[in-house]
């Protein structure tokens, strides 16, 4: 009983120090960034129609 106790013992320890003993997953890489150039067209194009807008009022 107590040879068998031991083993079961010695076994866990062994795993868990295998387990333990692994390196840890790399980190996540860098988001891929979107296309920025479309957004300062989008930018762009809401403040000519903004400008439009304000100088069609003005008249």
């Amino acid at each position: 009983m107590k040879n068998k106790l031991f083993t079961i013992i010695a076994a866990v320890l062994y795993l868990f120090n295998t387990i333990l003993a692994q390196d840890p997953p790399p980190l996540p890489d860098a988001p891929n960034q979107g296309p920025i150039s479309g957004l300062y067209i989008l930018a762009i194009g809401g403040m000519i129609i903004a400008v439009k807008k304000y100088f069609d009022r003005a008249r």
